[in-house]
């Protein structure tokens, strides 16, 4: 008799957790993705420099340790956050922003040789670039903002030939837009920073023609 009413018991608290795990919402991964863009205009070089794409390597893309992370964060006011444990990243972000930055950038220089590290093909860049994030979430007033520095160093020396900072901002998103609305922000603010970066080397190319 005591063992049927064990077994019973387990019955039920089985029955419990099964129930318990199918009502839990189901976890949504997301990427961000590059964006199409139209190439830049390439100054004025000697035509043996204009027939070679110019060669640039990503060391690293930084994010601080709050961005870090598989949730997906928002910012609630000035200075709380908000990480959606059910709406994440489909991979590591950072990497993820490393590679979509070199596609864009790509793009954006019209140059097959925009790689980042580590790599294994052999090339000797004309640039290599770093970029530290300060921030990139959506804000309480529902703007993804995208706060970041860059720096380019010539790629013979590493010696440092420009760094700049700046701020971008995406269109507005209602209150009940959802979180596939905010990456597909996201991405296209992204690419705002890729603009910026290659009109910095497109500069560079020009002091240095």
């Amino acid at each position: 008799m005591i063992t049927q009413h064990i077994r019973l018991f387990v019955a039920v608290v089985t029955l419990a957790l099964l129930c318990g795990c199918s009502s839990a919402p189901a976890t949504r991964f997301y990427i961000l993705t590059p964006v199409a863009q139209a190439p830049l205009a390439r100054p004025q070089v000697s035509a043996d420099r204009a027939a070679v794409p110019v060669a640039l390597v990503i060391k690293d893309v930084r994010l601080p340790q709050y961005l870090d992370r598989s949730q997906i964060v928002t910012r609630s006011d000035g200075h709380r956050l908000q990480m959606s444990e059910f709406e994440q990243w489909g991979g590591n972000l950072r990497e993820d922003m490393t590679r979509v930055l070199a596609v864009n950038l790509g793009q954006l220089l019209e140059s097959d040789r925009v790689i980042a590290v580590p790599y294994t093909v052999r090339l000797t860049p004309d640039y290599r670039l770093e970029v530290e994030v300060y921030r990139f979430e959506r804000e309480a007033g529902g703007r993804v903002i995208l706060s970041a520095r860059w720096w380019i160093a010539r790629g013979a020396d590493a010696t440092l030939i420009a760094s700049h900072e700046a701020s971008f901002s995406g269109v507005p998103l209602g209150e009940k837009s959802s979180y596939e609305m905010l990456v597909n922000s996201m991405s296209a603010v992204y690419g705002e920073l890729a603009q910026a970066i290659a009109r910095s080397i497109r500069s560079s190319e020009a002091v240095g023609s």
